[in-house]
């Protein structure tokens, strides 16, 4: 992660998804609305990279909810970027910056192997750096002759002429058949708010009535827990801790953390290593964790210019071959400093997101390398500390980068857990997050998340932390990572001033800080994954075992409107606390009790996260 993230990576901008309910009859949106492109643009603009996934476009005859025709795109095959094929129309009336907009479609469909079809819908600069507004996920019915209407509230965050912001709706998911209709954009301005379009789409899309079955049997991960990123001295700062690091210390269960080792402040010149300014306070950092028993990642970014030639921050940038045993050196004379002087032994090392290059950049043969003569250096100093696979900037790119390193045996025993980063967490495709766990069970791998957030540019947006939006999708983030990759431990990016948790005194905690808290709750160290499926795919359902005797607890993450949740499979009669966030009131506790056969029916409200902990005593006892 840096500052400066490349728009590919980008995720929801203060947006919100809401797709209706079972009725077929279109929804008509609130009166005023001034339309951004023309009636049926999206049947008149040409589908690109059609040739690239081998995929064919047409309009068809379709009757509609409110619509006679529809694009239909067939997809051939697979990609590695979902925007490969995809539709993009431009806007023929000028956006300001702040205006409130209703974007909706109709979308039905399915996959090559019978699963539902798969989109993203995007509102986006035209032009580099491609600024987004909204960008959000899209799934149709299960059902591939029902059309789902798909509805997207949000603002603009930048003023647009006409031709310059851009509809797109990728469509690159794999081998399936999509069909979009009925495709608007409507402009408000500022005759409504955000909060107003919100509530019309919470009223046209209730949740309804959902059932979520857990089976015990069937299990899967064994959670270390979640832990955090402190990296303000890889930014430059000359303290180890900030308020906000501070405040997650003390207020979070904090089992790991991701440390950023400022190479070029510590190796300025070949062969000297200055123990001052950021790099002290980086090795200040691990001597803390140290004390605290929390075990680390030392994970580098910039490297010094001498070492990595480019300019500062520039992504991409190639260790020349001649400089690997200067780099060797550099990082283990900084490992064995951190553990000799600080007492601070690293448990594992990475560059930071090396197939995309942030801002070292590796092929998997060119890691392979570096790893094969860093190893034995390494284990020549007595050092422990051995490499993550990979390390990449999504979960995407994971499979293909990973894999080579962990079938070259000459390297094997200098691999640690395989390690991601779920930037695109919401927008990848199910089987390309599969394919990590499938790896990982293939290799005997952990799997480690750690950059765990939803959307690498929400830096970009105006104070985006202190609201509900972000809490919301922080929470599908991890429930998504969770059960497709199976990872066993996610670092949240960050527990200091970057992607805050809390106010920068330190002093007030985010909607999202309480999130966070609601999932520690859930995934407990020593809890084992099982088997939640939910009736409606709306809602996500994560649900854990253990690892007290008779506790399980549940996570509900509801983006929707309201509705009612049947757990199935809690332990019997047992004492139960339900914490539900949503936005404007956040952490709302009670207790209940699950009936005879271990069932509990809850109201769910709108765009809200629940948790359920079953038992648990403890849990319990913390309940007025």
């Amino acid at each position: 992660m840096q500052r400066s993230r490349r728009a590919r990576f980008v995720l929801p901008i203060l947006a919100l998804l809401v797709l209706t309910g079972p009725s077929l009859s279109q929804v008509a949106p609130p009166a005023g609305g001034t339309p951004v492109f023309p009636i049926n643009a999206h049947l008149t603009t040409p589908v690109s990279g059609l040739e690239r996934t081998k995929a064919t476009g047409n309009v068809f005859v379709v009757k509609g909810p409110g619509f006679q025709r529809a694009l239909h795109v067939a997809i051939g095959t697979t990609s590695p970027d979902t925007n490969v094929t995809q539709l993009t129309v431009l806007n023929t009336v000028a956006v300001s910056k702040g205006d409130a907009l209703l974007a909706t479609l109709f979308i039905r469909g399915r996959t090559a192997t019978g699963k539902p079809a798969r989109a993203e819908f995007l509102f986006e600069r035209s032009t580099d750096p491609w600024t987004k507004s909204a960008t959000l996920p899209i799934e149709a019915y299960p059902d591939p002759l029902r059309w789902r209407q798909v509805w997207v509230a949000f603002r603009s965050v930048e003023t647009y002429s006409p031709g310059e912001v851009m509809t797109s709706v990728r469509l690159a998911f794999g081998p399936q058949t999509v069909e979009l209709g009925g495709l608007t954009v409507l402009n408000y301005g500022k005759s409504r708010s955000l909060d107003d379009l919100q509530g019309f789409t919470m009223n046209a899309s209730p949740l309804g009535k959902a059932t979520v079955v857990l089976n015990p049997r069937k299990t899967k991960q064994t959670m270390r827990g979640f832990g955090g990123n402190f990296c303000q001295p890889r930014y430059g700062a000359n303290e180890p801790f900030d308020p906000v690091g501070r405040y997650t210390l003390s207020n979070l269960k904090v089992v790991h953390a991701r440390v950023g080792v400022p190479l070029e402040r510590w190796a300025p010149e070949p062969g000297v290593y200055k123990d001052d300014g950021p790099a002290r306070a980086s090795l200040l950092q691990l001597q803390e964790f140290a004390r605290r028993k929390i075990p680390t990642v030392a994970s580098v970014w910039e490297g010094p210019e001498w070492m990595l030639p480019g300019r500062r921050e520039q992504n991409g940038k190639v260790l020349p071959l001649n400089r690997y045993e200067d780099c060797i050196e550099a990082i283990a004379q900084y490992l064995v400093t951190a553990r000799d002087k600080y007492g601070a032994p690293v448990e594992y090392f990475s560059f930071n997101e090396p197939d995309y290059g942030v801002n070292f950049r590796f092929t998997p043969a060119a890691m392979r390398a570096f790893i094969a003569k860093a190893g034995p250096r390494f284990e020549s100093l007595g050092l422990k500390t051995k490499f993550l696979v990979s390390d990449t900037a999504n979960g995407s790119n994971l499979y293909d980068h990973a894999r080579p390193l962990l079938e070259d045996k000459a390297i094997a025993r200098y691999l640690g857990p395989i390690s991601f980063h779920c930037w695109d967490a919401l927008g990848a495709s199910e089987e390309a997050y599969r394919r990590i766990a499938e790896l990982a069970r293939k290799h005997g791998k952990e799997v480690w998340c750690l950059e765990a957030g939803h959307d690498a540019a929400l830096w970009q947006a105006e104070n985006p932390w202190s609201g509900w939006e972000n809490a919301l999708r922080t929470a599908l983030a991890y429930a998504r990572t969770l059960r497709l990759t199976e990872a066993s431990l996610m670092d949240y990016w960050t527990y200091q001033d970057n992607y805050p948790l809390v106010t920068k005194d330190g002093a007030t905690p985010y909607p999202v800080f309480e999130v966070m808290r609601q999932m520690e709750a859930v995934f407990v160290p020593g809890s084992r994954v099982i088997e939640a499926i939910a009736t409606e795919s709306d809602v996500q359902a994560l649900a854990t075992m253990g690892p007290l005797k008779g506790r399980t607890a549940v996570l509900l993450v509801n983006p929707v409107g309201t509705g009612t949740v049947t757990v199935t499979g809690l332990p019997k009669s047992a004492i139960v606390a339900i914490t539900t966030s949503r936005s404007g009131k956040i952490g709302d506790l009670r207790k209940a009790k699950s009936d005879a056969k271990g069932s509990l029916s809850l109201e769910v409200p709108a765009r809200s996260v629940v948790t359920v902990v079953a038992g648990d005593h403890k849990a319990a006892a913390r309940v007025p």
